[in-house]
């Protein structure tokens, strides 16, 4: 169980650093601060937040792994 306390914990930084960096990434291309330069950091924070964002999605697929494995012993 503190594993998958563990696990969650990583699950929601990881979420959270994606979502932000997503953020981060379309104001700049909305907002363009820097001009042309806003639109080539935008662009290479778009591939960046997929980072983070896919390994909150294979740790919510260990996490259910994880569950339905230590279910099967109680029922």
């Amino acid at each position: 169980m503190a594993e998958l306390e563990t696990m969650k914990r990583e699950y929601r930084k990881l979420m959270l650093s994606g979502l932000l960096i997503l953020l981060l990434a379309f104001a700049l291309l909305i907002f363009a601060p820097f001009g042309r330069l806003s639109l080539l950091i935008g662009l290479v924070l778009f591939p960046v937040a997929l980072v983070p964002l896919e390994l909150a999605r294979r740790t919510a697929h260990r996490m259910v792994l994880l569950a339905l494995s230590e279910g099967d012993g109680k029922a």
